[in-house]
């Protein structure tokens, strides 16, 4: 692309994201805290009397089980291996290590949890190397090609990768094409997402043109991800959005019984007919044990506090509720707290969350290995580049007793013949690098180079003279 017709494709990507970022914005507004502004809106708070108390009710009320949900799925979510078709460590491993995504994959993974959609770019850099960057998509915008075309107008466009991309850094732009990365300044950003759509944001005074930089990839050099591939394109779920009603819905539960409980959750006396003529009488008739009064036209009675317990099992309706639509076990969100549970319990009540984990763990796989295959094509590794049969390795993260988990690893060494150091890495805990480690002590131990043959045929460890 000309400096114009690269104008031109940032404008249209501005426009994209505009529309994106107000439904990201949403999303990632209901995960946050809430501000004062937040939560008035939320909860309806208007100003007037006892604004301010019905304001803290109001911030109090917000229950952060969204966020949990993140956490229980990013934390089920950890690449600690890459393997090629020889099921040996690929060499493409060393890409990931030295960009250091073993801590960078959780922003990346979140991102895809929480908006549906993450994305990776992938650069050269010194020494045959490849620069790896994680994007939020609320900072990042890429339109794709069909996957056919109508007869007789070309071939069918490749949809691996994206036709254009755009990044939206600090103070500046960069769109992202098969050939060439293109850097745009940025004069005045808009306060709101939403004006870039305006002739001013989008004008080449507000946009000015500043380099471009060849990186020679061939494609362009973003990988997306995705918590699910669907086959129409919804793309952009995520694990947030169809839980926001029900989230709001604990929430508004949580203001009403706050605002019952600090105004009705206790007994209110009454008089009728009968005004103190001073503080001090009516002081001293609010602190007697016995109230006693002259006129026989004043009535006395009494408003019962409200009835907490209905709003209490509401919540606990509305939680369970929550827990079936996340997938997320019961208990881990204070509901239907259990006791005295055994392992084999556990992890029954975490199969539902382990199912949807391990779809989550396909669909992310695919692309960390798409990823994976572009850092070698880069670095000039073509074998591994067109290593189709590579996968990655997910940490286990199920509720499983370690040593039930070892003794079914010994029953499958000793009853199904598998070699027992193919299981080691099925050790809660042991990483590669550790069963390399225990690979080599077992070779260094057996190897014989300690031993010598004495005369009685058995062997004794050798010893200097």
């Amino acid at each position: 692309m000309n400096e114009s017709q690269a104008r031109d494709a940032i404008r249209a990507l501005l426009q994209d994201h505009s529309v994106q970022r107000h439904h990201f914005d949403e999303i990632n507004r209901a995960v946050q805290p809430w501000s004062d502004t937040e939560a008035a809106r939320r909860m309806d708070v208007a100003q007037g009397k006892n604004y301010h108390r019905h304001l803290q009710i109001a911030k109090m009320s917000q229950t952060p089980f969204l966020g949990l949900v993140l956490d229980t799925y990013g934390q089920s979510l950890k690449v600690e291996n890459y393997f090629s078709e020889g099921s040996v460590q690929a060499r493409s491993w060393h890409h990931w290590q030295t960009n250091r995504m073993d801590a960078r994959q959780t922003g990346l993974h979140r991102a895809a949890l929480q908006y549906g959609t993450a994305y990776a770019s992938v650069l050269p850099s010194t020494l045959n190397g490849a620069r790896i960057g994680v994007h939020s998509p609320r900072r990042l915008v890429a339109r794709y090609g069909e996957e056919m075309t109508w007869p007789d107008t070309g071939a069918a466009t490749q949809t691996e990768f994206p036709i254009i991309a755009m990044v939206i850094d600090n103070g500046h732009l960069c769109l992202y094409d098969e050939e060439r990365v293109y850097f745009f300044g940025v004069e005045n950003a808009p306060d709101e997402p939403a004006a870039w759509r305006q002739r001013y944001y989008l004008s080449p005074e507000n946009l000015p043109f500043i380099e471009y930089r060849e990186h020679n990839v061939g494609v362009t050099p973003i990988v997306r991800y995705q918590d699910r591939m669907m086959a129409a394109g919804e793309e952009t779920n995520g694990i947030i959005e169809h839980l926001l009603a029900l989230s709001a819905r604990i929430d508004r539960t949580n203001y009403e019984q706050g605002v019952a409980q600090y105004w009705a959750a206790f007994k209110q006396r009454y008089v009728t007919g009968w005004a103190p003529k001073s503080e001090y009488e009516a002081m001293r008739q609010a602190i007697s044990d016995t109230w006693t009064f002259a006129n026989k036209d004043v009535k006395v009675g009494q408003f019962d506090e409200t009835d907490l317990t209905q709003y209490i099992k509401a919540r606990e309706s509305s939680v369970r509720d929550f827990a079936a639509v996340a997938q997320v076990p019961a208990q881990s969100l204070g509901a239907n707290a259990i006791s005295n549970i055994s392992a084999d319990g556990l992890a029954a009540l975490e199969t539902s969350k382990d199912r949807k984990a391990s779809e989550i763990q396909t669909s992310l796989g695919e692309s960390h290995e798409q990823m994976l295959r572009l850092c070698a094509h880069i670095a000039g590794d073509e074998e591994e580049a067109g290593d189709f049969a590579s996968e990655v390795k997910w940490a286990e993260t199920s509720a499983r007793s370690f040593a039930q988990t070892v003794d079914g690893l010994g029953k499958l060494a000793t009853m199904l013949g598998v070699p027992a150091d193919e299981l080691w890495s099925d050790i809660p805990g042991w990483t590669h690098e550790r069963v390399k480690r225990a690979r080599e002590a077992q070779a260094g131990r057996g190897s014989g180079l300690f031993d010598v043959d004495q005369p009685d045929g058995s062997q004794e460890p050798q010893t200097e003279p």
